[in-house]
């Protein structure tokens, strides 16, 4: 997991990549230590993540947990599922600032099972009058009647995969409906939702700089509020990574800042790694995950982050069903500053001061190699109470941050894993750390 100077730089595209080097040392608890940690804290503010694995399409390239959508008996049973999973955290999680439904295609549940999930989350939790209500969704999901059902239920941010409005882009993702299609859906949920947000991909096969730059034109002639820049994942996996030879990263890293530039010109500025507001769009559900804040998930596949600890659930939705608790891994305390440095690296910025404050954790010490190699790079900038990152660090954020971890848990050995490679060589390189660590103990 560290770099080897004599071999080309792994870039990580995925902040779940970052993650990777903290698991050898993660401590597995019973759900109930964890309900005892929460009960002696007492009950606070969050944000909420649900997770509906459910499609309708076969996308090409996406990584996703997800699942073809089923009988709707068993989407209705995965629902009310998740609504009891809920009810066991009703006393040791309020209020809720901010809810995240993600998927999957959360849309693709019926009108009655949308009504079920969140009139029961209302029920269950306390959710600010204020709070951020997102939902993802395709363009060919976007129907009016599901939108104004989703506006009468409480969303206010409406987040849509559209990746790309070019027709032969689409059809190699597996995309369905053409770019004029999705502009008339946009368009017309611009008046419904008070905010509007869509992922955009870059690092597709066959795409140019002019590509995602005419995607860019279109999402700012409508009005989005907010744009996620994803460079595709070429896991292995995927149909697409059988069928395409991933392009050259000197053609990712040009167009990333091509089109950074772009969005940096018509007004948008950079919120978090893959991010991009036009100033209305604040995201909030993104500020407590980066933070280290308090994020409750439920479903399948679903992650949370509560009381310093990461809470997994059973990957499928039949699984999930059968048992729903989920299984908690504490970070250890002298873990837990690292972990809040390389999540605050989303950002594109290190407040040195905080570290300081709360943990007596100095970054500059902590990262020191790493610091003066980014720097070197013109990666990263040194300013009296922060770190920054410059556009081509941010491109790099995400293995400047497992470089981070890696120097500070493990004296930079190892070696870099992302979601691109085999499972067999992810799981195999984090139990060589963990026999490792536990020998330097």
């Amino acid at each position: 997991m560290a770099v080897n100077s004599n071999k080309r730089r792994k870039w990580l595209k995925s902040h779940h990549d970052t993650l990777f080097p903290f698991f050898p040392l993660l401590k597995r608890k019973r759900i109930e230590w964890l309900f005892d940690r929460l009960e002696d804290k007492g009950a606070e503010k969050g944000a909420l993540y649900v997770h509906i694995p459910f499609c309708n399409g076969k996308c090409t390239f996406c990584i996703l947990t997800k699942e073809p959508l089923p009988h709707r008996s068993h989407t209705a049973n995965y629902v009310n599922a998740v609504l009891e999973e809920a009810s066991a955290w009703r006393d040791y999680f309020s209020p809720v600032e901010t809810v995240y439904i993600g998927g999957g295609t959360p849309t693709s549940l019926s009108s009655e099972e949308l009504k079920l999930l969140f009139e029961g989350l209302g029920e269950i939790f306390r959710i600010e009058k204020d709070a951020e209500i997102s939902i993802e969704t395709t363009a060919s999901e976007l129907t009016e009647a599901k939108m104004n059902l989703l506006a009468e239920l409480g969303v206010n941010r409406l987040s849509v995969g559209v990746q790309t409005f070019n027709l032969g882009l689409r059809n190699i993702l597996g995309r369905r409906g053409g770019g004029k299609e999705v502009i008339k859906k946009l368009n017309r949920a611009r008046e419904v939702f008070p905010l509007l947000t869509i992922d955009i991909l870059y690092d597709v096969p066959g795409q140019e700089n002019r590509d995602v730059i005419i995607d860019l034109q279109k999402a700012v002639g409508i009005g989005i509020d907010g744009i996620s820049l994803y460079p595709l994942i070429y896991s292995p996996k995927t149909p697409i990574t059988k069928r395409f030879k991933q392009p050259p990263i000197e053609t990712a890293m040009s167009i990333f800042e091509t089109a950074k530039n772009f969005l940096e010109d018509n007004g948008y500025s950079h919120i978090n790694i893959n991010h991009f507001t036009n100033g209305r769009d604040k995201f909030r559900y993104s500020t407590y995950f980066n933070n280290l804040g308090n994020v409750l998930g439920l479903g399948a596949g679903a992650t949370g982050f509560l009381a310093d600890c990461f809470v997994k659930h059973q990957s499928t939705s039949e699984k999930y069903i059968r048992d729903r608790a989920g299984n908690v891994f504490n970070v250890p305390a002298n873990v837990i500053p690292v972990l809040w440095c390389v999540s605050q690296i989303q950002y594109g910025k290190i407040d040195i001061e905080t570290p300081r404050r709360r943990w007596d954790f100095e970054p500059l010490e902590a990262f020191a190699t790493t610091i003066e190699r980014c720097v070197d790079n013109e990666e990263m900038i040194v300013r009296k109470n922060v770190i920054e990152l410059t556009t081509k660090g941010i491109f790099w954020a995400n293995t400047i941050g497992a470089e981070m971890a890696l120097e500070c848990l493990y004296n930079g050995i190892g070696e870099l894993m992302s979601l691109e490679d085999k499972l067999s060589k992810i799981a195999k390189e984090i139990m060589l750390v963990k026999i490792r660590s536990r020998k330097d103990i």
